[in-house]
């Protein structure tokens, strides 16, 4: 298509110009907008960057993980657990100088197993006496407060539509500095939380949520508001930072705060304070996760705890979140770094963040230094187009498009700040590619059609059909039935090693060119030379009658005039006093339909085929060097060429297949089939391979001998037998239980 056409000759030269400048403007709206999709986007390169470089695991922050595990399952038996178990636990944590101990756990309701409450659910059996007694026996819940009451403890409450709405206990004052952090904070609707019995025994209480940005955790809030409640609530985390600090008050900055400029605006929540810690955090009071990803370092099992077997000095002074990395109780997660990671360790991670100091800032002013960053050099792109050539265009194009990536990981790793390194250096690139695309077509456009006709390279055949009609001079192919060859010399790497380079090309034009012309006088179809393979098919892209036939006679015409060449290569090598190394090949035939046509680009394509029937071509050759046979053909092959002597070889799931395949070898044709010398052996092969499918492996290890000496009577020397002796040598030791006959390729 004419650039004319879709200009006008006048606004020919102004095209690039006009599509580069609206190119631009429609990505600077898009950016303006920031659709979901793009956010996104700009997600997941900043998840790269840390899964590039993550946060560095620092042992000595005194923050640890009391996990739930299986092993503690194992132990203690599912879940929950009796509260006594868990008061142990309290107990045990706190003797070994736990500074504070958070659970990640929510303890909704009255424990069952209590005896008193087993008392007044079963009545003492109509005992009263047995009424009275389980009545005053211990309450596990009691026993639970009591530990709590003796330790700093922080319980977990959680945001769920489904529960109450009144608000979760708060132990702790907040003020705040410019705009009313609530506004900002993210609403939650109803709450579920411990009982009361245990929180007022607690030292703090906070909230097990995390946000999710679809299904990955990127940035988690620190403090919550309550749909018509006062107040803010805090997260977990925030909550044991408050209680192993001993403050009392948390300090919100918002914006308009002094010191904060926000123009006018109520831009949102700048920091939160808790005792001697400063978070940052983004307009809506969020943390962004600086993931390490998961250590086991992090974690100490509840097992090991309650055993004592925790060593002495490990939890002095530490923040203890309790939680748990079973997968059964479905606290697991996905993080910029990894999936399926428990969902208390994010939580210990923003701890270790807010005690190190650590943090990935998106500042308010990115969007819009992003944003006039795209702009600028956008017109940059849009002037210099016309004006440079193409090498110095590229070389801008390079530089700035470089400039918009290495920019944002220099910001991420050295400053920890984030900034987008997708949309303005690919909106930058698809400038400079639009642009280059159609000066290209307007400086090309009267050579169009000489540059076509040299560009569309095909085989003679391929050819006198365009020539004929040319309406086929495009991309796309049609669905046919072929059969398609790959051969491939054996060993070609060792055989290349006696040869100097111009020696090597040589012999491939001597082993190349007398096989390209047996395909080629067999009507066949050359696709592809890959080094020392030939790929090639029959009935396209002309029709082929017996098409089939016609690739099975080039096989065996191939096998027997490398025989010749062997012969002329062995005479040659002894006259040069060097040793000659036998070339054998393995070709691997199928029939069945496949794409076969014009693939490519509009530029420069080739006539081939593509399919599953011709990747199980490719596979069949692979198989000749594991069955140690010349010529392997597919079952819908062998069907079509009854009269030709064909072998049954195996049942096998090539790579890249699932069901079995029966392969057969290809011995000769219709004259070597009505031997009796190939008829007996046929009848040899069909019985070992009944034995071999039915398990019977010392039965058929004795037929291998008989099968041999009907090979070497019928003229077939391939090395099938001694391959099968091993096989089923090694079956006979080791049979597999569950044995199906089907042999499963290790290799393509």
């Amino acid at each position: 298509m004419r650039m004319s056409w879709l200009f006008g000759r006048k606004n020919a030269q102004r095209a690039p110009f006009i599509v580069t400048l609206l190119v631009l403007v429609g990505a600077l709206f898009m950016r303006a907008a920031d659709p979901g999709p793009l956010q996104n986007l700009r997600s997941v390169a900043f998840d790269t960057f840390q899964q590039i470089q993550p946060r560095e695991f620092l042992p000595e922050t005194p923050v640890r993980i009391i996990d739930i595990d299986e092993a503690a399952l194992a132990a203690h038996g599912q879940w929950p657990w009796p509260r006594d178990i868990i008061a142990q636990l309290v107990e045990k944590l706190t003797k070994q100088g736990a500074a504070v101990i958070a659970f990640d756990v929510i303890f909704a309701e009255a424990d069952r197993s209590s005896a008193s409450r087993m008392g007044a659910t079963l009545g003492g059996f109509g005992d009263p006496e047995a009424a009275r007694r389980l009545a005053t026996a211990q309450d596990n819940d009691a026993t639970f407060a009591a530990a709590i009451s003796r330790s700093r403890v922080v319980a977990g409450f959680g945001f769920d539509p489904r529960g109450s709405k009144d608000p979760p206990r708060r132990f702790f004052g907040v003020a705040f500095a410019g705009d009313d952090p609530a506004r900002f904070l993210p609403m939650q609707l109803a709450t579920v939380k411990s009982l009361e019995q245990l929180v007022a025994a607690a030292k703090g209480n906070g909230s097990v949520n995390t946000a999710r940005e679809s299904a990955t955790v990127r940035r988690v809030p620190l403090m919550f508001r309550l749909k018509d409640q006062t107040g803010v609530f805090p997260s977990i985390a925030m909550e044991a930072l408050r209680v192993a600090q001993g403050a009392s008050t948390y300090l919100i900055k918002s914006s308009g705060a002094n010191g904060e400029e926000s123009f006018g605006q109520s831009t949102g929540i700048v920091s939160i304070k808790v005792g001697a810690v400063v978070v940052p955090t983004d307009d809506r009071g969020r943390i962004a996760l600086w993931d390490t990803g998961h250590h086991e370092r992090r974690f100490i099992s509840a097992k090991t705890v309650l055993a004592d077997q925790v060593p002495a000095g490990e939890l002095d002074g530490r923040i203890l979140l309790v939680g748990t990395s079973a997968t059964g109780l479905k606290d697991i997660r996905n993080t910029p770094i990894q999936e399926g990671v428990p969902g208390v360790e994010i939580h210990a991670q923003l701890l270790e963040q807010m005690i190190e100091q650590k943090f990935l800032a998106r500042p308010d002013w990115s969007h819009g230094a992003e944003f006039l960053y795209l702009a600028a050099v956008g017109l940059l792109f849009v002037w210099l187009m016309p004006r440079l050539s193409a090498a110095k265009m590229a070389l801008v194009a390079v530089v700035f498009i470089g400039a918009g990536i290495l920019i944002p990981w220099f910001a991420y790793s050295e400053l920890q700040t984030l900034f987008d390194p997708i949309y303005p250096p690919a909106t930058l690139a698809v400038i400079y590619v639009s642009g280059s695309v159609l000066s290209f077509m307007q400086a090309e456009r009267d050579r169009r059609e000489i540059r076509g006709a040299f560009s569309h390279y095909l085989s003679p055949a391929v050819v006198e059909q365009l020539a004929q009609n040319p309406e086929l001079l495009q991309l796309g192919g049609e669905m046919r039935e072929i059969t398609v060859m790959f051969t491939d010399v054996r060993g070609f790497t060792t055989i290349s090693e006696q040869f100097d380079p111009p020696g090597l090309t040589r012999f491939m034009n001597r082993f190349l060119t007398p096989m390209t012309d047996l395909i080629l006088d067999n009507k066949g179809t050359i696709d592809k030379y890959m080094g020392d393979a030939i790929m090639a098919f029959w009935n396209a892209p002309m029709p082929v009658e017996g098409h089939v036939a016609h690739a099975c006679r080039t096989a065996l015409a191939m096998q027997a005039r490398l025989v010749g060449l062997n012969e002329e290569w062995k005479a040659e090598a002894e006259g040069e006093g060097r040793g000659h190394i036998p070339v054998n090949i393995g070709i691997g035939l199928n029939t069945g339909n496949a794409s076969v046509g014009n693939f490519g680009s509009s530029q420069r394509f080739t006539y081939s085929c593509l399919g599953d029937e011709v990747n199980l071509a490719s596979r069949l050759e692979g198989l000749c060097k594991t069955y140690a046979v010349g010529i392997i053909v597919g079952s819908n092959t062998a069907a079509q060429i009854a009269d030709f002597a064909t072998l049954e070889l195996d049942l096998v799931i090539v790579k890249g297949k699932t069901e079995p395949e029966r392969v057969y070898a290809l011995l000769g044709d219709s004259e070597l089939a009505q031997t009796p010398a190939f008829r007996e052996l046929k009848e040899q092969q069909e019985s070992l391979l009944a034995l071999y499918r039915v398990g019977a492996f010392a039965e058929a290890l004795g037929m291998i001998d008989a099968c041999q000496a009907a090979s070497d009577k019928a003229g077939w020397t391939d090395g099938y037998y001694a391959m099968m002796r091993v096989r089923i040598d090694g079956l006979v030791d080791d049979s597999p239980p569950d044995w199906t006959g089907v042999y499963v390729a290790k290799e393509k």
